[in-house]
């Protein structure tokens, strides 16, 4: 290859990546894109991700400690550290949108497809059994063909909320963290 075709291509690369960034900045809701810390497992979970190794994020911790902003953080610090793959983040209203009748099929089959799923709030209100079957059939699937999911909640036990087979696919394998402090929102 000659040094202009290698200088062609890392140009492309760069600038790709740099879209890349652009889209996911552009996603990223406005109040959460601020600089923080992210907590060093949650970048470690990062690292793996972009290693082609991570498995799910669990993102736990009372109201406004700083879940959604970790989650959307260590996304975007994967994609400008070369992360090629689909992201695909749903708060609960989506999901909610989602599954409701008529069930928007292509969104669930994104859902499921997507190389990172991020779920924003998960269990946050009340979980009927038809969420719980729709929510069962994505989380299969990608525990099926090791896809991660990155999880956000506030619920006490995921058990409990979500149900013995979602929780232990969600836990397995996954980088477990508990975020807390005081609610961030009310301290602006």
């Amino acid at each position: 290859m000659s040094l202009y075709r290698a200088e062609a291509d890392a140009e492309w690369l760069e600038e790709h990546r740099q879209h890349r960034l652009s889209l996911i900045r552009q996603q990223r809701p406005v109040r959460l894109r601020g600089a923080g810390e992210l907590h060093p497992d949650v970048s470690a979970w990062g690292d793996r991700l972009v290693a082609g190794t991570a498995g799910n994020l669990l993102l736990g911790g009372p109201t406004g400690s700083g879940k959604t902003w970790a989650a959307w953080e260590v996304l975007e610090r994967a994609v400008a550290a070369g992360y090629e793959g689909r992201i695909l983040f749903a708060a609960s209203a989506e999901w909610r949108d989602t599954i409701a009748p008529p069930v928007d099929r292509a969104r669930l089959n994104q859902m499921r497809a997507v190389d990172v799923l991020g779920f924003d709030d998960l269990g946050a209100g009340r979980i009927n059994e038809w969420e719980l079957e729709c929510l069962l059939g994505v989380v299969d699937e990608r525990w099926s063909n090791g896809r991660p999911v990155v999880t956000t909640s506030n619920a006490q036990s995921l058990r409990t909320t979500l149900g013995e087979r979602i929780a232990s696919r969600l836990a397995d394998g996954a980088t477990v963290v508990i975020l807390d402090g005081a609610d961030r929102r009310r301290s602006r």
